[in-house]
């Protein structure tokens, strides 16, 4: 094979090249290194500066989710001053607040120009949320969760603005029943607040809802069509409140799955023939039946239901012969369930009731 000999001034030239060859590759090389080491442990959309954020905390993820912790701030104007700070990036995952004992106003654009999926300010003392506190929220919320608090001003007249909003809770306040409107609301908790009265037009403007909790709070009375046409609502959680009497239609289940009602801890003595419908679990636990009429509850037997009745003084006289007598609808009497003696329906015999000359 040819050798061919270059002059030493090309040679020297060549070398130049390939050395700036070298040197670029190696240069590429390290940049490369360097890059995917940073996006390893950086998330792509990155926190605010540290500093700048105190007392609150940002974290991230390599999937460029973050998430603000603003637990101990001291003051309104402290958090106020965090979300005037520098953000790189304004979209965030969580907005949470735990076990604050300061902040108790949460001011309109308190957070800034951050937007949040999920705002969590819980076991607080927040007392007002001022109507565009979260407005930077309003197209991304899809959980706002304030519960155990002591909130008595709520903006419910902005639900319709957060177009993604899912869930809403609000247990343990100070609020009485607002004005709901949201077309994509699904769950609502207002247990434990300061309500005594419900519309039957209360939830006419929260068409998706599908669970509805509104334990420990004093409502009495239940008018007629106020849960129903929701095709959806397949939770209804009145335990606790004031009621003594369910008139026909007050809870009316029209979801295909099957619903559940409890009205465990009230006042009820009696409920009128179809009161409930479409219901597959149905708590009437700890109320002041003391009778079991059958032609109001073979029809929810009949249809499946499991009904709860434990802790309700049951008198266990001819009136309950229907059920002792059917051990399939007896089946579907939940475990505990007894007379006002202690006496269990399951023990009692069916020949006591021919005894007594029971139809």
């Amino acid at each position: 094979m040819r050798t061919v000999s270059l002059p030493p001034g090309l040679v020297r030239a060549s070398r130049k090249v390939n050395m700036k060859k070298f040197a670029h590759l190696g240069l590429l090389s390290l940049l490369i290194t360097f890059c995917h080491g940073r996006f390893l442990t950086f998330p792509k959309l990155p926190c605010p500066i540290p500093e700048d954020i105190l007392p609150c905390t940002c974290t991230g993820d390599e999937n460029g989710t973050m998430d603000m912790d603003c637990s101990h701030v001291v003051s309104e104007d402290e958090l106020e001053k965090v979300f005037s700070s520098f953000f790189p990036y304004t979209m965030f995952r969580n907005f949470t607040v735990v076990d604050n004992t300061y902040l108790k106003t949460l001011r309109n654009q308190a957070l800034g120009i951050a937007s949040f999926t999920g705002v969590y300010i819980m076991n607080s003392v927040l007392e007002v949320v001022e109507p565009d506190a979260l407005s930077s929220s309003f197209a991304t919320a899809r959980v706002v969760n304030m519960q155990n608090n002591s909130i008595s001003s709520f903006p419910f007249e902005t639900l319709p603005s957060f177009t993604s909003l899912l869930e809403l809770g609000l247990s343990d306040n100070n609020l009485t029943f607002p004005a709901l409107e949201s077309e994509t609301l699904l769950m609502l908790d207002l247990s434990n607040n300061q309500i005594q009265n419900v519309a039957a037009t209360a939830f006419l403007d929260v068409p998706e809802i599908s669970e509805i909790y509104l334990g420990g709070n004093q409502i009495s009375h239940i008018p007629t069509g106020t849960f129903a046409g929701h095709y959806n609502l397949h939770i209804v959680n009145l335990e606790s409140n004031s009621l003594t009497y369910l008139p026909e239609g007050a809870i009316q289940l029209t979801c295909s799955r099957s619903g559940t009602v409890n009205l465990r801890r009230n006042q009820i003595t009696d409920i009128a023939v179809n009161s409930i419908i479409e219901v597959g679990n149905l708590d009437m636990s700890n109320n002041n039946l003391t009778v079991l009429e059958e032609h109001i509850f073979r029809p929810l037997l009949s249809q499946g239901t499991i009904l709860e009745i434990q802790g309700c003084p049951l008198t266990c006289g001819c009136d309950i012969a229907w059920l002792i007598r059917d051990p399939l609808l007896l089946e579907l009497v939940a475990e505990g369930a007894a007379c006002f003696n202690g006496m269990l329906l399951v023990d009692l015999d069916p020949g006591i009731f021919d005894s007594m000359g029971c139809p």
